[in-house]
């Protein structure tokens, strides 16, 4: 089915100018001019960039969607207040500032007075304000979660926007602003209920590109937006962006070196970059991690509930061996929730699981687990690993945790699936052990509410995890303003995650992009796999490298 857009078109404080990014500019991406619009051929002369992904949209609702290929193609439409910047700090977007007023009770936006919507309209503070409130009162998304304390939303004026708090909060500004999408009232508050609203038809955005059409299975054709500040000139360079879908990397890979597409959204295999080295048009550009992977074990599993049975799994994970084999050593283990990128919160004394599978054999021996028929394997004791198929890398770890937890007796089978459906069964809680790698988490706190916080509403508490002992623990640390006590409650939170065995942090990764240096240059890549080079502003900094 094809659905086209019909329409025309404390104080922290930031600089109010972006420049054009200068720190990482990438060549990469391709110049198309052809006549067909929407098949990959004609455009009419205009500058085309064909962007590979492995998985369709599910969702064109932007306060919802938690899907990769859907932020990408959301992102580029709808703005937010923040970005995260080449070095992984926060920087202006729609807001040119915030600050804290009322002893923190209060975070202030101040915004830009020059972002459009595609059909003209001024992007206003009472846009803001009906993004959040719609969010609380649907509890959408992940965003509902960092929306808690939120009372009330003000828009004093067209350019000023204020959250009232119920508490501080330090993180705040800086996660409300980086994760929420600010869709046009004028066109959503039509749609009554959002939590049931579509949006999949006649789109109206206003970030670098909005979607124009959007062919399941095949491809979603992006036409530029003419008025965007934030690209040189007050537009992007590129006239349309077209992602194309394929059923898995090894083919994507293929249709970068025919020129079929001239960057690949998704990072290149560590095992598979070496295919581009004799290639002169293909370059790779490596980037940091924001997020890591993980197994994660549903407590609603009678015996994954068991502390005994998580902590054999985790000696049963030869993560060293992942990442030489899987990772090619390009990647660092961890021990706790906290990933080493934050070094103030991660805890020195936690220390990973050692792989030892005789030592899980005798735990789960000590629980009671029993191999009546003398296989090697115990009894009764089967569980499902699911994962995303389309990612390389964590179905071969899927493959090897198999093989090391057999060594333990721990019988597993591969449950990995379609990325779509994958989600959709994590986010009901259709799996036994959930391995996957998190995208984005850009402060610990908002990282630990969302994960392990059981009353999170819309969020990723993946273990769907229900312990009075860890809200406590939560909750009394948001609520820490002062910055040395802060930093050891989010410490002692790491060590108990780790000591329950809730999850099997895995390791942390750089990530290689493949894109066609011959035809585009300007991208600005920033952190982890969900930004990439596909972010919004990096997408608007593109040009013709001739």
């Amino acid at each position: 089915m094809t659905t086209s857009n019909n329409r025309r078109p404390g104080r922290w404080r930031f600089a109010a100018a972006i420049g054009t990014a200068a720190a990482l500019v990438l060549s990469g991406c391709g110049l198309n001019e052809s006549d067909d619009d929407s098949s990959g051929g004609k455009a009419g002369g205009s500058t085309v960039l064909r962007i590979g992904t492995t998985t369709d949209v599910s969702n064109f609702n932007p306060l919802q969607s938690l899907s990769k290929t859907d932020s990408w193609i959301l992102n580029a439409m709808y703005p937010h207040l923040l970005r995260i910047d080449e070095n992984a700090k926060k920087a202006p977007e729609l807001a040119k500032d915030y600050s804290y007023e009322d002893g923190g009770k209060t975070a202030v936006f101040h915004l830009r007075d020059d972002f459009t919507w595609s059909d003209g309209k001024p992007v206003v503070a009472e846009d803001v304000k009906f993004s959040a409130e719609q969010i609380m009162k649907y509890k959408l998304g992940n965003v509902a979660a960092k929306l808690t304390w939120v009372t009330s939303v003000e828009a004093p004026d067209a350019t000023t926007v204020k959250f009232k708090l119920s508490q501080p909060y330090a993180p705040f500004a800086e996660g409300v602003g980086f994760w929420m999408s600010i869709v046009p009232k004028h066109v959503f508050e039509k749609a009554g209920d959002l939590s049931k609203f579509a949006n999949d038809a006649d789109w109206v955005g206003a970030g670098p590109f909005v979607l124009d059409s959007a062919t399941k299975g095949q491809r979603y054709v992006m036409k530029r937006n003419e008025k965007y500040p934030l690209a040189p000139g007050g537009k992007a360079a590129v006239s349309q962006v077209e992602y194309r879908i394929y059923p898995d990397v090894n083919t994507m890979m293929l249709a970068l070196r025919n020129g079929d597409i001239d960057l690949m959204g998704t990072p290149v295999p560590a095992s598979a970059a070496k295919t581009f080295e004799n290639d002169d048009k293909i370059k790779l550009q490596k980037v940091g991690a924001l997020g890591f992977a993980h197994l994660t074990y549903n407590m609603n599993n009678k015996d994954l509930a068991k502390q005994e049975v998580r902590q054999a799994l985790s000696m049963a994970v030869d993560t060293k061996a992942i990442i030489a084999s899987v990772l090619q050593g390009d990647a660092q283990q961890m021990a706790g929730p906290i990933s080493p990128i934050f070094a103030d919160y991660d805890n020195p004394e936690v220390q990973p699981y050692p792989f030892d599978p005789a030592g899980a054999k005798a735990k789960l021996a000590s629980a009671g687990y029993r191999d009546g028929d003398g296989d090697g394997l115990f009894d009764n004791l089967t569980l499902g690993v699911a994962c995303d198929q389309s990612n390389a890398n964590l179905t071969r770890v899927v493959q090897l945790f198999r093989e090391s937890a057999a060594k333990a007796g721990i019988k597993l089978e591969n449950e990995c699936v379609e990325r779509n459906t994958f989600l959709s069964r994590t986010k009901n809680g259709e799996y036994d052990i959930d391995a996957s790698q998190w995208g984005v988490f850009d402060n610990p706190m908002d990282q630990l509410r969302s994960t392990y916080l059981s009353s999170n509403p819309g969020g990723i508490n993946y273990n769907l995890l229900k312990s009075p002992e860890m809200d406590g623990l939560i909750n009394d640390a948001a609520a820490t303003t002062d910055k040395d006590a802060f930093a050891e409650k989010i410490k002692n939170i790491d060590k108990v995650v780790h000591e329950q065995a809730y999850l099997t942090p895995l390791y942390v990764e750089n990530f290689q992009f493949a894109y066609n240096a011959s035809k585009f240059t300007g991208f600005v890549a920033s952190p982890s796999d969900l930004l990439g080079m596909v972010t919004a502003y990096s997408l608007a900094q593109v040009k013709p490298a001739s």
